[in-house]
């Protein structure tokens, strides 16, 4: 995941509502870019799940084991896990 990623995931899952705060970001991204809502949420879920796969085989940048491994992947977990659930209106 690069910085811009992850300061993003981390500014949305800290929010008081963070499926709520996902699912308006790729609101506005579908609205800016001129695309399917449903089409950019499914891409934003495959890349979410290929993250957590990677992490998993190979670590991250900033973290190749230990706590800060374990963190990053409880990150991209909640994040599969928000993108899989229907958004809150």
């Amino acid at each position: 995941m690069g910085t811009f990623t992850v300061t993003r995931a981390l500014t949305i899952l800290t929010t008081a509502d963070p499926g709520k705060g996902l699912h308006r970001t790729l609101d506005v991204f579908a609205e800016a870019a001129e695309l399917d809502r449903e089409r950019v949420g499914r891409w934003a879920q495959l890349h979410a799940v290929q993250t957590a796969f990677w992490g998993r085989r190979q670590g991250f940048r900033r973290g190749r084991a230990g706590a800060e491994l374990s963190q990053l992947l409880n990150l991209v977990d909640e994040l599969v896990d928000l993108l899989t659930r229907s958004p809150r209106v």
